[in-house]
């Protein structure tokens, strides 16, 4: 709703217009003034939107109440003038002053509406970029203030006027929005502020997760988001609700609670309203199970396979997990990454890494949507690890395999050899046969097949004439560049002078 003052000192202009107005726009407020000074003092009072006037009126004409309210620096109204054909000096006097536009006397019904919309459309689009402005900027230092750990209190308070947020006098809530399915974080946004659309006191922005945060003075409007968000079949959302609050400067820690609370979101995906009051009364628990992990730690590898699984759903009761704080759940997962994941990578070394990346997402329970999901992939990542730890001991277990893959490698030195290859020909995964090659022979398969290039290469150059660039063949390497780089790493001298040194 916009609010349009209109000032004639001619009746029946001043009323006509209005009448225009108000048919036409029915949800528009307005006023009318007979001479100048009564329409500065109707401006300064209700601050119209819109001023519509004429330029001759007694007691301050037209360009002198223009002059008067470029003065107010409060004052933001976009101005139209009335003038006769004889009004035309004038008319260009008022035009200097950037007024929006003028209409002839008598008003043209056609003219005076497109006039008005035009008005109207710029009004809406600058009220768009103000509002679009002032939502990043209290996104930034929302998350500025929750991210600061050394903001002072008295910085606070001046960054709220900045922001405009008021105290809320009588309290106010912060919800936090944890979707599933990937949904962008900004699209969400939108979609939270055109369902916020009517409600002035609830603050939506993105926190620094990429979470829909509100603050709302209303507890009801988070029921109502619940209301149409769930409208939805396909989306899968909770809301975690904090304490009330009476501070706004207690925000940080009102925020705190909502975040803990949304972290039960893990636990209950299906629970679309989480309050903090419900889930801060739940035991923190100092004992982990910490025996029973390193106990499947030492079983991997064996024949033991459902006593791995039956201590792991031990170790993972959902009874217990459910009934204890979400710390009691995340120290779990950090046992569990202590003790038997990262000291396996530990032992085995890099190479391993390759075949169990789903390690790097395991290592924080909220890389999941929810605790089965959770619980599955570190079953999975369990199994894989106690299958691996089997073939590793079989392998160490039976020498043949490190046997076959030597003979294979003497046999076929000369041709374009690599890792993959000998892998493939004793019918191991490329990971465990690079680590179990290292591991028995005591340097890795590049350094090794070189060493049994340049013996090859040494007893060619010994005891035929096979020329060097020939040589070089033989042995495996089509750039003979690169075989005098190699020979000279191993032996610390060049093929040539090798040659001459033992001729």
């Amino acid at each position: 709703m916009y609010k349009v003052l209109i000032a004639d000192d001619e009746k029946n202009i001043r009323l006509g217009i209005q009448a225009m107005i108000k048919r036409e726009y029915p949800d528009f407020e307005t006023f009318i003034a007979s001479d100048g000074k009564e329409a500065l003092d109707g401006i300064l009072k209700n601050k119209p939107d819109i001023v519509i006037t004429d330029i001759k009126m007694p007691k301050m004409d037209g360009i002198q109440l223009i002059k008067e309210l470029q003065q107010q620096e409060e004052i933001k109204t976009s101005i139209v003038i009335l003038s006769g054909y004889d009004d035309f000096t004038y008319a260009k006097e008022a035009i200097k002053h950037k007024v929006k536009d003028y209409l002839l006397k008598p008003v043209n019904r056609t003219e005076l509406f497109k006039t008005l919309n035009t008005i109207i459309e710029e009004l809406e689009n600058s009220q768009k970029m103000t509002y679009q402005h002032l939502d990043d900027y209290r996104a930034s230092q929302l998350n500025y203030i929750l991210l600061n750990p050394n903001i002072q209190q008295e910085d606070v308070e001046d960054l709220y006027k900045k922001m405009k947020i008021d105290s809320y006098p009588d309290g106010y809530y912060v919800g936090i929005i944890q979707v599933d399915g990937g949904i962008d974080g900004e699209d969400f946004l939108n979609k939270i502020n055109q369902l916020l659309y009517s409600s002035s006191d609830s603050i939506p922005f993105l926190d620094k997760d990429g979470r829909v945060t509100i603050i709302s003075a209303d507890f009801e409007q988070f029921s109502i988001l619940k209301e149409q968000l769930g409208r939805d079949r396909h989306s899968i959302f909770t809301i975690g609700i904090s304490e009330k609050a009476e501070d706004i400067r207690e925000f940080k820690k009102t925020y705190g609670q909502a975040a803990i609370a949304i972290k039960y979101h893990f636990l209950y995906p299906r629970r679309q309203i989480i309050l903090y009051e419900n889930v801060k009364e739940k035991p923190e628990v100092v004992s982990l199970p910490a025996d029973m992990i390193n106990k499947i730690s030492n079983m991997l590898g064996t024949e033991r396979e459902k006593e791995i699984k039956d201590n792991l759903r031990q170790v993972m009761d959902f009874d217990v997990i459910a009934h204890s704080s979400i710390d009691y759940l995340e120290n779990l997962n950090e046992e569990i990454n202590e003790t038997i994941f990262k000291g396996f990578f530990k032992r085995l070394g890099e190479e391993s890494l390759v075949t169990f990346e789903l390690l790097n997402k395991i290592d924080n329970i909220y890389n999941f949507d929810n605790f089965h999901e959770y619980f599955h992939a570190l079953e999975d990542l369990l199994m894989r690890i106690h299958e691996y730890n089997k073939q590793v001991k079989a392998v160490y277990s039976e020498q043949k395999y490190m046997d076959r893959a030597i003979a294979y490698i003497r046999e076929n030195y000369h041709k374009d050899l690599n890792l993959a290859v000998v892998a493939n020909y004793i019918s191991l995964n490329y990971s465990y046969f690079s680590h179990m090659f290292k591991e028995y022979i005591g340097q890795n398969f590049v350094d090794y097949l070189k060493m049994v290039r340049v013996e090859s290469a040494k007893r060619l150059l010994k005891e035929t004439d096979f020329k060097i660039l020939e040589i070089s063949e033989m042995v495996g390497y089509k750039n003979p560049k690169q075989f005098a780089r190699v020979f000279r790493d191993v032996e610390g001298i060049s093929p040539k002078e090798y040659r001459e040194m033992n001729g």
